[in-house]
């Protein structure tokens, strides 16, 4: 890590706002630097729960413009921080597309917000992303938790019933109804009306309140509560009711990707484990003969200095890697460990997104772009000391 990032992360550890920000700032520009302070805060963090910390429990909000999340969310920090805790504020606004930066429309609603020295509130661009989040939000989120910041408040941008992003970044999700959903209510049941932990009707001061919230609760089968982010109507018990429900979560950090049955990166299955051989031409016996797999193909990759022989085995294959030069990696494999499982490739089906994923989180990679392998299979590798010892091959296949 550069001298600079470093001391820059050390003090945005320490407390120093000013670097705090700073930290995000280069985690949304999204360049080796961001990469370098998402490492020393994952670090930092794993250490601090190493000592008996915990995961800082990130609270999702989301629902249809005009909802009133805003006001709700600067409600609910208020709350929280007259307990003493350090709140995080992630307010996700829709960017220029002049500029690519935010409108920052949450940042002018919540100059409102009660002034207190426990609340930190950053407003982010969507930058394009497509579910009412900025790419760079889980990012984020993870400097604020290492920072000691919990809970953590994430507001979408409000894009309607697709905004569903938010199930992969939040333990708990408040979807934010308002009066007036009426028939709306089953035409969007199969988008973020499927996400929520919990459902709120707020503005419950305007007619048909009482009406919106009996419509959700029988399409739900869940009580959905009635308050008033302007006047504060319920915002304590709401607060309540999420500190009760934060507690009888199995595992607050989990997040389905986060207990939702989700993952960020969606792997469809092993595709191949590579085993490094002397003389591929000597171990086919074994695997041909003794195990009945049966050789689909060799070939020679030049710019990996191996060549490799593929046997398929049930839905995934066998590949024997043999080196084509003393300086290669699978040489210098069997050099210091000897013959044996040298790497698992895992199939994606965009490793584009999946590397861009994971360098968002601050995971070492081997290649931070694809390269070609066997089969012209577009592939990258994954850091062994990112994984527990385990070199792991992303595969994207035609």
């Amino acid at each position: 890590m550069a001298p600079e990032t470093e001391e820059l992360a050390q003090r945005a550890l320490a407390g120093n706002r000013r670097a705090v920000s700073r930290c995000i700032t280069l985690v949304e520009d999204g360049g080796a630097p961001g990469r370098e302070i998402l490492r020393a805060m994952q670090e930092a963090l794993v250490g601090s729960q190493g000592l008996g910390g915990k995961p800082a429990l990130r609270i999702g909000f989301t629902g249809p413009p005009g909802s009133g999340k805003s006001t709700l969310v600067n409600r609910l920090s208020a709350v929280f921080a007259e307990k003493g805790r350090q709140i995080g504020i992630l307010a996700v606004d829709p960017s220029s597309p002049f500029t690519g930066g935010a409108i920052l429309g949450d940042r002018v609603r919540m100059e409102t917000a009660p002034q207190s020295d426990n609340i930190f509130f950053r407003s982010m661009g969507s930058r394009g992303a497509a579910g009412g989040l900025s790419r760079a939000c889980d990012g984020a989120a993870l400097v604020l938790e290492a920072c000691g910041f919990d809970p953590i408040l994430i507001e979408t941008v409000g894009v309607g019933q697709a905004e569903i992003e938010i199930v992969r970044h939040a333990d708990l999700v408040i979807v934010v109804a308002v009066p007036g959903l009426g028939d709306d209510i089953q035409s969007i049941k199969a988008g973020i009306m499927e996400i929520g932990d919990l459902f709120v009707v707020n503005k419950c001061d305007l007619p048909g309140a009482d009406r919106a919230a009996h419509e959700l609760e029988a399409a739900l089968r869940k009580a959905v509560p009635l308050v008033s982010a302007e006047d504060g109507t319920g915002i304590a018990e709401l607060a309540a009711k999420i500190e009760e429900m934060a507690a009888a979560l199995p595992e607050i950090g989990a997040r389905g990707r986060f207990g939702k049955g989700e993952t960020t990166m969606e792997c469809k299955k092993i595709d191949h484990i590579g085993i490094a051989v002397k003389s591929i031409e000597e171990r086919l016996a074994f695997y041909e003969s003794t195990l009945g797999l049966h050789l689909e193909g060799v070939e020679t990759v030049e710019e990996q200095k191996v060549k490799t022989a593929f046997l398929p085995c049930g839905d995934s294959e066998l590949e024997l890697l043999e080196s084509t030069a003393d300086d290669g990696a699978v040489a210098r494999f069997i050099e210091k460990n000897g013959e044996g499982v040298q790497h698992i490739a895992l199939r994606v089906d965009d490793i584009d997104k999946a590397l861009e994923e994971l360098k968002e989180k601050g995971v070492r990679l081997i290649d931070e772009t694809p390269r070609i392998g066997a089969g012209g299979a577009r592939i990258a590798f994954v850091h062994p000391k990112a994984t527990g010892g385990v070199l792991l091959e992303l595969c994207e296949r035609d």
